[in-house]
């Protein structure tokens, strides 16, 4: 049994960042995700942010990683019309979370 339990901690967890991006780029102006003002630039920006806090975190429920990914996105995407309300858990479990 702790074989098995080693064995789902050590799984290494891949995103491929090109077919996510390719995805929430065919999104941005879909009704049922759609931010005024939201560039394709502004879009990256977040789920790269996302997907990284995702990798890093995958083990933790998000409530505890939200303050440091909230920090995070408004440090390196300040100017965002995307905002902190259009980044959480749902955006967080979308794609490949």
């Amino acid at each position: 049994m702790a074989s098995q339990s080693r064995n789902r901690h050590a799984t290494a967890q891949i995103v491929d960042i090109d077919a996510e991006l390719a995805y929430w780029k065919t999104r941005l102006n879909e009704d049922t995700f759609q931010v005024v003002g939201a560039t394709v630039s502004d879009l990256e920006k977040c789920l790269k942010i996302g997907y990284d806090a995702y990798l890093l975190h995958h083990r933790h429920d998000f409530d505890e990683i939200a303050p440091s990914l909230r920090d995070r996105l408004q440090r390196y995407c300040p100017d965002t019309p995307i905002g902190w309300y259009a980044r959480n858990p749902s955006c967080a479990r979308s794609g490949s979370g």
